[in-house]
């Protein structure tokens, strides 16, 4: 029975110093990243999301933005082995947000949305183009499993009718970026079962069972 005592005693204590260590980390907030984190290889002639991001001077929001949310540096600096295609927000994008989003952005909730945001522009498995797009409207998966609305309009690609590609097809290691001109909000999630879908390749974990209608 002592034995048992003290070992729920020394539980105790041992996690009251770990949240002890953590006191003045703010609620919501990201854990430092620790030191010597590995890092894939990547041959020298590669092209990162992230290098391509850093390399435009009307892409400093976001390339702020991602380097503010936790991993997503790392993440985007990585040459993945699949292919992708990347909605980048343009800083006019970010400009058109309002005050309440730059207000809720700086808190740490803020910081968190602000991921899931950046991963609602990104869709793995598939570089698409702007000729995969048609004149019909049509509904796109995106990295949060959620779906964006597609269509060219006046030979432009619009999304969810409203952000218009302002520079297209512009090639990455593995992956297609799409310069726009408004953010995509995931709560924005277009999806009616009878909008015929963008073809793509199947994002893993998005669902069981690709043939069901909300897949």
């Amino acid at each position: 029975m002592m034995i048992l005592t003290f070992k729920i005693f020394a539980f105790i204590l041992y996690n009251c110093l770990v949240f002890a260590q953590d006191s003045d980390r703010l609620p919501l907030s990201y854990r430092p990243s620790p030191d010597n984190l590995y890092e894939p290889p990547r041959s020298g002639d590669s092209v990162s999301l992230f290098d391509y991001v850093n390399s435009r001077n009307d892409l400093t929001v976001l390339a702020r933005v991602i380097s503010e949310c936790a991993g997503f540096a790392q993440a985007f600096d990585t040459v993945p082995t699949w292919n992708f295609t990347f909605f980048a927000p343009s800083d006019t994008a970010f400009n058109q947000t309002g005050e309440y989003f730059n207000t809720f952005a700086e808190t740490p909730k803020g910081k968190w949305w602000l991921g899931n945001l950046i991963q609602h522009h990104y869709i793995p498995n598939s570089q698409l183009s702007v000729s995969s797009f048609s004149t019909n409207f049509t509904r796109v998966q995106t990295g949060t499993f959620l779906y964006i609305g597609a269509q060219v309009i006046d030979g432009k690609l619009v999304l969810n009718r409203a952000a218009t590609v302002v520079e297209s097809d512009v090639p990455v290691t593995n992956g297609l970026v799409h310069i726009v001109d408004r953010i995509i909000d995931p709560s924005t999630m277009i999806f009616e079962a009878d909008i015929d879908k963008t073809k793509q390749n199947f994002i893993a974990g998005s669902c069981s069972n690709p043939d069901l209608p909300y897949c």
